[in-house]
């Protein structure tokens, strides 16, 4: 679980080079703890998560790590965006001393600019839940049409297909490369030859090697992304498969399931957004 909570590819980026091919003869793979050039690419492609979430989940893991322990997170944390700064909503305790003690969300950032707060409201639990079960409803009504929608989404984002052929024909251009080298290495073994021009075509295909290894490596990522794409919208599917009729109460597993994130807008109004990009107005 660590792996993923720390895997920069969640992020939309990518660090490129994490294991290197130590012994181009037998394809010995090992990490890469500094015997290569590594590269961190930002933006490497559309990232799964928020970049601000995934911040957020590095900073309360380094929090953990110093504090030793940690309490729960509510469901609602980094759920609820600002639409007017684009941060996200956090838990505030208003009266914690007295009886009028309650907790409600606002954005983080609210005061982050002096003179100039941001203008959108605070939200407690209820209206939260409130809202997402009137959004959901909404989604219920139209459902047919949402998995559809979500069907072809899968059909046009999650195809691999091409991915996977350039993978093999790129494996195969490494495998050529890996059979040059061998008989590059045994050439000069057998025959005295200029070494300079030797170590010269040797770094050669090295060098092209290793940028392959790089290029197999970015359609690797981009497989796995899709891939969890298509399970992602594949799941949310069945979810609303799932449901035949109209929600009455909060449920908590369809609120991880289905949502992606609320938008508080300056007006008063707020978007519901579910994952697969779906979204819903509800009046403020």
């Amino acid at each position: 679980m660590r792996s993923i909570l720390t895997n920069e590819k969640y992020r939309g980026d990518a660090l490129i080079q994490k294991e290197y091919t130590a012994d181009f003869l037998d394809e010995t793979r090992r990490k890469n703890t500094g015997e290569i050039p590594q590269y961190y690419v930002e933006e490497h492609h559309e990232a799964i998560i928020s970049p601000d979430l995934f911040d957020f989940v590095q900073s309360e893991i380094k929090r953990r790590e110093q504090n030793g322990k940690h309490s729960g997170v509510s469901i609602f944390a980094n759920k609820i965006k600002c639409g007017c700064c684009g941060g996200w909503y956090g838990a505030k305790v208003w009266h914690s001393t007295d009886k009028y003690r309650r907790v409600i969300y606002r954005c983080n950032k609210k005061y982050a600019h002096k003179g100039k707060p941001c203008s959108t409201r605070h939200l407690t639990e209820e209206e939260i839940k409130r809202i997402f079960v009137k959004a959901l409803n909404s989604l219920v009504e139209v459902k047919e049409h949402v998995i559809a929608e979500l069907r072809s989404l899968v059909d046009d984002v999650c195809q691999t297909g091409k991915l996977i052929g350039e993978r093999k024909r790129i494996e195969q251009e490494l495998g050529v490369l890996a059979e040059r080298l061998e008989t590059l290495i045994r050439e000069n073994a057998r025959v005295a030859q200029d070494q300079n021009a030797y170590l010269k075509q040797e770094n050669e295909i090295r060098a092209l090697y290793v940028k392959k290894q790089g290029h197999l490596a970015r359609l690797d990522e981009q497989i796995a992304e899709r891939e969890s794409k298509r399970n992602t919208l594949e799941t949310i599917i069945q979810v609303i498969c799932g449901i035949n009729e109209e929600q009455a109460e909060f449920d908590e597993d369809l609120w991880s399931g289905l949502l992606d994130y609320i938008v508080v807008k300056k007006d008063g109004q707020i978007v519901v957004v579910f994952k697969g990009g779906i979204e819903s107005g509800v009046g403020g």
